[in-house]
């Protein structure tokens, strides 16, 4: 079985967490902290052996369940016409595994930052550049905006990608902002902006089609 080298390089990543947090496992309290709400103040604490390997296990599940699924979609060669989203998909995960396990270290380690703000400033970007590829997202069953509607109908797949695509490059930015700024309105706005809106288009457009 022949692996290739992006392959090899993304299942790096994907444990690298594990390997960090071995590093600084003896240099952390024996309880940190875990949780953290809105305002970006601990509310929740745990083990170090939790708060360093819980993430990174989730995490790793996820990129394993994301990887298999893509793989296994009836639809896969679809999948393989949208090079971009797949990376995409692939790599978000890793990328905020890899981070969120530095950003829960140096929290450990007493370095003061907004941990909320910065995660969904990462969160924000993420989505953002989900947005500018999902216009060119081609129909499938694991990837892009999934409702009863857009999978009952190619056409409807389509238009739905691309009208919702800058609605969701305007709502990772409104993520973004709502953690930079600590405003929650944003972050609703935002999620009317993912979700509400698409689906209640998506759903006019099958209505159409079916008259």
């Amino acid at each position: 079985m022949k692996f290739k080298k992006g392959d090899v390089l993304y299942w790096f990543f994907a444990v690298l967490p594990f390997l960090i947090s071995a590093a600084f496992y003896s240099r952390v309290p024996d309880r940190i902290a875990v949780h953290w709400d809105g305002a970006g103040t601990a509310n929740g604490y745990g083990s170090k052996a939790f708060g360093l390997f819980a993430l990174p296990a989730i995490m790793l599940a996820a990129s394993v369940l994301v990887s298999v699924m893509l793989k296994l979609d009836p639809r896969s060669q679809n999948i393989n016409r949208s090079p971009q989203m797949k990376s995409i998909s692939l790599w978000f995960i890793v990328i905020l595994a890899n981070a969120m396990d530095v950003l829960i270290i140096l929290n450990a380690l007493n370095v003061r930052f907004n941990m909320s703000m910065i995660v969904m400033a990462l969160v924000g970007v993420g989505i953002a550049v989900i947005g500018n590829y999902l216009p060119k997202c081609k129909f499938n069953y694991t990837m892009g905006i999934r409702v009863p509607w857009t999978l009952a109908s190619e056409e409807n797949w389509r238009k739905t990608h691309r009208m919702a695509g800058p609605l969701w490059v305007a709502g990772g930015i409104l993520i973004a902002l709502s953690g930079l700024l600590s405003l929650m309105w944003l972050l609703y706005a935002a999620l009317i902006l993912l979700t509400v809106i698409p689906i209640v288009y998506s759903y006019v457009i099958s209505v159409r089609e079916n008259q």
